[in-house]
């Protein structure tokens, strides 16, 4: 290997060094919803984890309700809080999922989603049904990943 090959490789190395310990060098900022915390630990996740500039919202769910519609209120409200807890709006998202047991019920709640995102900035999105979530009577399960501004 001649010695240009050398510097190139070793250059190469050195910034691929650097932009992974700057990834990894990241200061995690995690949330968890009021009173949640225990469930967190027991399953063995975290609700919201902020690293860099990107916040990531663990699948949300409302295991109170009975109807979609109950449980799509319940799951905006959370998320809405952690929002608030970062000091973002729901126009921050970037990227919804959206697992349901029941795709059809869940599109008959479609205002429940709009009146969530104010003004009309919707965030990329896909729904799946899903035979079932977690725990059995939740019909709706929630994921998000919102992007913050810069020096935000």
């Amino acid at each position: 290997m001649n010695y240009q090959m050398k510097q190139t490789l070793l250059t190469l190395l050195l910034i691929f060094g650097l932009a992974t310990t700057s990834a990894f060098s990241q200061e995690r900022k995690e949330y968890h919803i009021p009173g949640h915390e225990e469930v967190e630990n027991m399953i063995g996740y975290t609700h919201a984890i902020k690293v860099g500039n990107t916040l990531y919202i663990s699948g949300t769910v409302d295991g109170q309700s009975a109807d979609m519609a109950a449980q799509m209120k319940k799951i905006y409200e959370y998320v809405n809080e952690t929002l608030i807890h970062y000091g973002i709006t729901p126009a921050a998202i970037v990227k919804e999922n959206i697992y349901t047991t029941d795709i059809d019920e869940f599109k008959k709640h479609i205002p429940v989603r709009k009146a969530f995102y104010r003004g009309g900035i919707f965030p990329t999105s896909t729904w799946v049904q899903v035979e079932r979530l977690f725990i059995p009577q939740l019909k709706v399960e929630m994921e998000f990943v919102a992007v913050f501004k810069e020096g935000q």
